[in-house]
C-alpha cells in the first residue's frame, strides 16, 4: 500500500500514478492515514462504493461487540444467540 501526504495531492499527476500502479493509497496528514484513494472506473463505482460500506459496517459491528464484552456485558456467545432468537 502507497502513502501520500496531503501536501503532495497538489501534484495530481502523481496521484493518479500512483493509483494506476497501486490501485489505492493512503492519504495521510502529519504522517498519520487519514483517508483511503481507491481506483474505481465509472462501471466499477458502485460496486466499489456497497463493498466499502459494507466493509466499514462490519467493522463497526465488530469494535461495539468486543467493547461490550470488555466491559463485562454480553459474551460473543450470547449475542450471537440473541440474534438467532430474532431471526427465529
Amino acid at each position: 500500500m502507497d502513502y501520500l501526504a496531503v501536501s503532495e495531492l497538489k501534484h495530481s499527476k502523481n496521484l493518479w500514478s500512483r493509483l494506476s500502479k497501486e490501485k489505492e493509497v493512503v492519504l495521510t496528514k502529519d504522517g498519520k492515514p487519514g483517508a483511503l484513494i481507491l481506483e474505481v472506473t465509472s462501471e466499477s463505482l458502485d460496486t466499489v462504493v456497497t463493498a466499502v460500506r459494507k466493509a466499514l459496517f462490519s467493522e463497526s459491528v465488530s469494535n461495539v461487540r468486543r467493547r461490550t464484552a470488555e466491559a463485562g456485558g454480553f459474551s460473543e456467545a450470547e449475542i450471537l444467540a440473541e440474534i438467532e432468537a430474532v431471526r427465529s
